[in-house]
């Protein structure tokens, strides 16, 4: 278990590690980045390979203040390498521990489905899909709002394209947005392909693309229409934080009203 700078989470836990792309926003993967470099490490003896890690599980427990905790934030929980059974293992630690609040993100939205047709999801588990364009947002969406989950959120990080989420949010109750970061950006090329930033000047190394603004704007607009918390958590670039979070000069830090780490039952 660690903390983490992660803006709208506490603590990551990580009970396996590993993954493969599956769609654009892979492409740069800041786990894949972290794990390989520091394959043949005991914390990451086999890089980026997907490995299941018992000797995790029973970390929440010895975390005594609810906390938001980002689960598997180096894997997707419901990649094809990971059983079922060790999932299952997962989730009954949160339904023992439920003081805390689970956020698992998944791009496998139908994988996630079809787990949860024969089991129910914890009470404690947040299940959220990254969308990072229109074409990802309209496949897995839907599945995501057939899953019945406590809270559905959405994920749209990397923010590559501008989205339309009108008609799309009913059961979505939260959804966070952010920019790329990451060394990469110092490539010219991939920055002007993928970025929400752009070099800046007098003293501020990044700054927003006046044209992408707006891409996080009328998200922001569809949420409030939607009555859905929104939050930004940046603008990305070469550090995550580099560029700020503001948006038309506020910080915009929306949770769902659920947000208080309160004990529930599983």
């Amino acid at each position: 278990m660690n903390e983490t700078e992660i803006n709208w989470t506490q603590l990551s836990w990580n009970p396996a590690s590993g993954c493969t792309p599956i769609s654009e926003g892979c492409a740069h993967c800041y786990a894949r980045t972290l794990a390989e470099n520091k394959r043949g490490t005991r914390a990451f003896p086999v890089g980026f390979d997907v490995v299941e890690k018992p000797h995790k599980l029973m970390e929440p427990a010895r975390v005594k203040a609810p906390s938001f905790i980002f689960t598997n934030s180096m894997t997707d929980m419901f990649h094809e390498a990971i059983s079922d059974s060790y999932r299952d293992r997962v989730l009954d630690v949160m339904r023992s521990v439920p003081r805390h609040t689970y956020q698992v993100l998944t791009k496998r939205a139908l994988r996630a489905a079809e787990f949860f047709a024969t089991r129910e999801v914890p009470g404690a588990m947040w299940l959220g899909c990254t969308v990072e364009n229109q074409r990802r947002a309209s496949e897995r969406i839907p599945v995501l709002q057939s899953i019945p989950a406590p809270l559905r959120f959405l994920s749209i990080e990397p923010l590559l394209g501008a989205i339309d989420l009108r008609g799309q949010l009913d059961g979505i109750g939260w959804i966070i947005v952010g920019g790329e970061s990451g060394c990469h950006l110092s490539d010219q090329r991939v920055c002007e392909n993928r970025a929400l930033v752009r070099r800046g000047t007098n003293g501020r190394p990044w700054v927003p693309r006046e044209d992408r603004v707006a891409w996080v704007r009328d998200i922001r607009d569809q949420c409030s229409e939607a009555g859905v918390p929104f939050w930004f958590k940046q603008w990305g670039g070469t550090r995550g934080p580099i560029a700020g979070r503001e948006l038309d000069g506020r910080v915009h830090d929306g949770r769902p009203a659920m947000a208080e780490t309160t004990n529930r039952a599983a």
